[in-house]
């Protein structure tokens, strides 16, 4: 099965995510794509400034930073020394993939690229921009999508923050397809996830994207073996959540919220 991963950038568990999918059978990895947009977590330092403030920001931009200094140290002795690649560059690189940032993935020049790939499947972690009609016809499977909630709860942006905010006892993650509308496709493959008392932000996202990314090979192989069993996504049964203002960010760091 051909596949292209299109997600955004992520220096803790998409790139193991990734080598979680070489590592299945009968799967060739065409393609990673970064979509670099203004929409994308790491384009978004001021506002965690302004609702985390500078302590809480500082703390998760020196894990950031220790993760590309080990990037660096892997690329410098041609990775010998079996350093866990820490970005989607990383990964690539150290698997011979074909590697792309762009802006937009509804362009005209980047679909005229993928469709000369002739994909089976696209499969997104969270990718930060809505796919269009024209990319998700294209790959033979259709595109599919990891989700850090349990589907239709808590659809939209930033999944991880509004179930801490409500106080929320579990969450999840979900496997759907994509449609036009988002994460409102059938759903492939869902787990909840119990969320401790001492839940961060940032360890409830690693939680449910590395449960999410076991899920994610489970679905490509039950794709693989056509054996999917597709459950309703009952969107209008469910919550939606847009982005967080700062108000909100800033309320929930008073009642002890906290981001790393």
């Amino acid at each position: 099965m051909k596949i292209i991963i299109i997600t955004q950038e992520d220096s803790f568990v998409v790139p193991k995510n990734i080598e979680k999918i070489l590592n299945l059978e009968n799967i060739e990895l065409l393609k990673v794509v970064d979509i670099d947009s203004n929409y994308s977590l790491v384009n978004k330092k001021s506002y965690f400034i302004k609702g985390f403030g500078l302590i809480q920001t500082v703390k998760m931009g020196l894990k950031v930073v220790s993760a590309k200094v080990l990037n660096s140290i892997d690329r410098i002795t041609s990775y010998k020394l079996a350093i866990k690649p820490k970005s989607l560059q990383a990964v690539s690189e150290r698997y011979k993939i074909k590697f792309e940032r762009i802006k937009n993935p509804n362009s005209a020049e980047f679909l005229e690229g993928i469709r000369a790939l002739q994909p089976d499947l696209i499969v997104s972690y969270s990718a930060p921009v809505v796919f269009k009609e024209a990319l998700l016809k294209i790959p033979k499977h259709g595109c599919i999508n990891l989700h850090c909630s349990y589907l239709p709860h808590y659809a939209g942006v930033m999944p991880s923050f509004w179930t801490l905010y409500k106080k929320e006892k579990t969450t999840g993650a979900t496997v759907h397809y994509m449609d036009s509308k988002i994460d409102n496709g059938a759903i492939l493959n869902q787990q909840e996830i119990q969320i401790s008392e001492n839940e961060t932000m940032f360890s409830l996202i690693l939680k449910s994207k590395e449960i999410g990314g076991n899920l994610m090979c489970k679905t490509i192989r039950d794709i693989q073996n056509s054996n999917v069993k597709v459950k309703e996504n009952f969107a209008e049964k469910g919550s939606y959540f847009t982005w967080p203002t700062v108000e909100q960010f800033q309320d929930f760091t008073k009642n002890g919220g906290k981001l790393i």
